[in-house]
């Protein structure tokens, strides 16, 4: 979820499609009955690929850890290789990217919580905030758990560097060692596998090639999707139960990595493809617009959904023209929510970056 002055085609529309699968998923999952519960007559191809594709929340979390690495790890890295890292702007960069829309969610969650009328734990709160869900505390709002993975990647990007910089501090590097130390830490309560995704990402960006390598290309998506496939079944839900398929497959951590290592070599492939017919260069710029806000709708969409759950949103126990129409008519209101809380916030990045870097 960084940021980066060259634009790398269809990046963009990757992610607001990360993002769109974990709404869908959890919407979904808030809005439907399980699969294994309609009934007889619905059990049918159509309905089994609905179901499928709106089951793909946890796989888009991990799109998103890989993108994060080839972005902000992998340009990182670059400038570190290059001598012209600034660790300041790094910093103001990585914290007002993140800040903006995490204040706007945790400000958000206050309005949702007094109106369901339960207590907030305020120091719950501060924690989320200072990123430390999964470390000392919880997360008020589900999706913060992956935010708290991205906050300690870019602090221990940040704490790297410091030993790199080529500037005459003693003391950038002095600073750095218990820093480093902490972090270390911090990755014996968060699972470091996902930090092995962010550095997968940030080497796809290390070593992108000059031209497209369809066997790299599609042979990394086909491999994707079986990993796609694979992780479904080891999921955990009802509708895998009865199945011994898990017992010869590796543990899940490995088949998330090995998901995350075919999706970065897509990846790297994927952004030299440059879209030159009307519709991709149309589909492209649609891409990014969408992404603006993406980030937005991934933290506030489950305070929307906790809120219709609140107003008693119905919960279809069949799949027919009236529950899609809901469907789809709760996913609006999420969307248009976030929109307008982007509006607010995270547009704002640009401006508060350079009014920061300006006093400082």
């Amino acid at each position: 979820m960084g940021e980066n002055k060259v634009h790398y085609y269809w990046l963009d529309l990757v992610r607001f499609t990360a993002a769109f699968l974990v709404l869908i998923c959890h919407f979904r999952g808030a809005f439907f009955v399980e699969y294994t519960l309609l009934p007889a007559e619905q059990k049918n191809p159509l309905i089994f690929a609905f179901y499928s594709l709106t089951r793909l929340g946890n796989e888009a979390v991990l799109i998103f850890f890989v993108m994060s690495g080839f972005l902000v790890g992998g340009k990182a890295i670059e400038r570190l290789q290059q001598g012209v890292f600034d660790i300041k702007g790094y910093a103001i960069d990585r914290t007002v990217r993140i800040m903006l829309p995490l204040i706007s969610a945790l400000l958000l969650f206050i309005p949702v919580a007094i109106i369901q009328g339960f207590c907030i734990d305020w120091k719950a709160w501060l924690g989320n905030l200072f990123s430390l869900q999964g470390i000392c505390t919880y997360s008020i709002i589900e999706p913060l758990w992956s935010l708290s993975y991205e906050v300690w990647f870019y602090i221990l990007m940040g704490i790297i560097s410091l030993f790199f910089v080529r500037q005459k501090m003693v003391f950038y590097k002095i600073f750095a060692i218990p820093l480093l130390l902490i972090c270390f830490l911090v990755f014996t309560k968060l699972s470091p596998h996902y930090l092995f995704m962010w550095f997968m990402g940030a080497l796809a960006y290390l070593i992108i090639p000059k031209k497209v390598d369809k066997i790299f290309l599609w042979g990394g998506f086909i491999v994707m999707i079986c990993f796609i496939i694979l992780l479904q079944l080891t999921s955990g839900s009802r509708l895998n139960e009865g199945t011994a398929i898990s017992q010869y497959l590796p543990n899940r951590q490995a088949l998330e990595l090995l998901f995350a290592f075919f999706f970065s070599l897509f990846l790297q492939q994927l952004v030299i493809i440059k879209p030159t017919k009307k519709w991709t260069l149309k589909l492209n710029e649609i891409g990014t617009k969408l992404a603006a806000f993406s980030y937005t709708l991934y933290l506030t969409h489950v305070l929307v959904l906790r809120m219709l759950e609140y107003y008693n949103a119905p919960k279809s126990e069949s799949v027919d023209f009236i529950s899609i129409s809901w469907y789809i008519g709760e996913l609006t209101i999420a969307l248009l929510v976030a929109y307008v809380v982007y509006w607010c916030f995270e547009k704002r990045t640009a401006e508060v970056k350079s009014w920061i870097k300006s006093k400082l």
